[in-house]
């Protein structure tokens, strides 16, 4: 127990206070834990062991999500740069119309944030919510928690974000199903903030005037048709699903080694890369040399979030590796399926809490809970449950160690108070309503 408290400390304490890069503390952290697990061997050889684990761990975790980050990164900006996802956003204000404006809004976020970080997604609505703003003075608060509602949930819930991405890789969980219960779990808990967030914003005084101009997103004079638009979106989720579905086949059905190759998650999102990649040509003709040179740009955003993603995942190794396994063993050997998903709920909120970034707290979380349930099988509910229950935990206990917080308050042009009082509680909202939705539904629909 004293290496999980030591290390836990030592990365909320780096991250948190002295702002040491995630990947630095992460790394370090892990070092430090499994270096104090419980072991016969002298000192330097477990210090040696320690740095072998935590390499090895890094490597793994790299392996399986480095690619699809990078990738999903490219899809993300050619979407940006093409106006498609200025596209998306615009037709589904179109749909709901001005009245229903924030479920606009988290409508787009909830589309945009599964290929889009959430930073992204949110520079680019919150000057829709601006000029949304200027035509119904007062609601400005409340466009941006339908934001922040939309978005939260697809990047915790939805490959190929890298948290859901790296918890699937955890788990064991194929993707393709991780995809498709990750979209469908997120509506209710969404739905359900939206009806309470007025709440949260009684009494603000924020307008538009006051925030910042900087980081709007740009203005597309030519976009792509909303088909175009969403074809890069829809292609991967189309793709792994069909690969799921013809593994569920068993052979049985034409074409399923081809559709597995396709349904691979790398090969799914180099299609999309290179469908988001023409429609962005398509639309505004650049050289092609210029175009596929501009690649670079995303990779290298993406760059350090497969090392925190990386990192996180080897940090979460290593606690299982020093005992916090058996020690959450011992608290959950008798506990039945409402107590497990609870748990799991739980470890994922103090994650977060702890140190501030919900992609580590659900790499972290699903590490530690996919030791404590070694056959999946033998769980008394699907295991997209517990998937969706680390998820959801992980929006929980967002405060001023979490980056989200800072793009939201800067962006928004809030106060700390008053991001807390929006950001913070709409996210801790769409958790909470998530892990009772999962509760109702693991008990009445088990899918086993």
């Amino acid at each position: 127990m004293t290496a999980i408290l030591l290390g836990t400390l030592f990365v909320a304490v780096t991250i948190g206070l002295l702002r040491l890069h995630p990947f630095l503390a992460l790394t370090l952290g892990a070092i430090l834990a499994g270096s104090l697990a419980p072991s016969q061997d002298s000192a330097p050889e477990r210090v040696f062991a320690a740095l072998e684990a935590t390499a090895g761990a890094f490597g793994d975790l790299v392996g399986a999500i480095g690619i699809a980050i990078a990738l999903a990164a490219i899809i993300g900006d050619c979407l940006l740069r093409s106006g498609a996802a200025d596209r998306i956003a615009g037709a589904l204000l179109g749909l709901f119309g001005e009245r229903r404006a924030p479920w606009a809004l988290a409508a787009a976020a909830y589309v945009l944030s599964i290929p889009v970080f959430f930073d992204t997604v949110f520079f680019l609505l919150v000057p829709l919510a601006r000029a949304l703003a200027r035509r119904a003075p007062g609601r400005y608060p409340m466009f941006v928690m339908a934001i922040c509602a939309g978005a939260v949930a697809t990047h915790s819930l939805v490959p190929p974000t890298p948290g859901p991405l790296g918890m699937a890789d955890n788990l064991g969980f194929d993707l393709g199903t991780a995809i498709g219960f990750g979209l469908l779990l997120g509506v209710l808990p969404v739905s359900a903030t939206l009806l309470i967030a007025p709440r949260f914003a009684r009494g603000l005084d924020v307008e538009p005037a006051k925030t910042p101009e900087s980081g709007q997103a740009t203005t597309h004079a030519v976009r792509p048709g909303l088909f175009a638009s969403l074809f890069p979106i829809a292609l991967p989720v189309v793709l792994m699903s069909g690969a799921s579905v013809a593994a569920a086949g068993g052979g049985l059905i034409p074409g399923t080694a081809w559709a597995a190759v396709l349904g691979h998650r790398n090969a799914a999102l180099f299609l999309a890369a290179f469908t988001a990649a023409f429609v962005l040509w398509m639309t505004h003709r650049p050289p092609v040399r210029r175009l596929l040179a501009s690649f670079g740009n995303a990779i290298g955003e993406a760059g350090p979030i497969i090392l925190i993603t990386a990192a996180g995942g080897a940090f979460g190794r290593a606690l299982a590796g020093a005992g916090v396994t058996e020690d959450l063993a011992r608290v959950s050997s008798a506990a039945d399926g409402t107590v497990l998903l609870l748990l799991a709920a739980a470890i994922a909120s103090l994650l977060k809490l702890a140190q501030g970034s919900g992609t580590v707290a659900i790499l972290t979380g699903s590490a530690i809970v996919a030791s404590l349930v070694p056959d999946p099988a033998a769980l008394s509910f699907h295991p997209a449950y517990l998937f969706a229950a680390v998820g959801f935990g992980s929006m929980v206990a967002s405060w001023m160690n979490d980056s989200g917080f800072w793009v939201v308050g800067r962006m928004s042009g809030f106060s700390e108070g008053e991001t807390f009082r929006t950001w913070t509680a709409v996210a801790a909202a769409v958790g909470v309503f998530g892990v009772i939705q999962v509760l109702v539904l693991a008990t009445l629909f088990p899918l086993v």
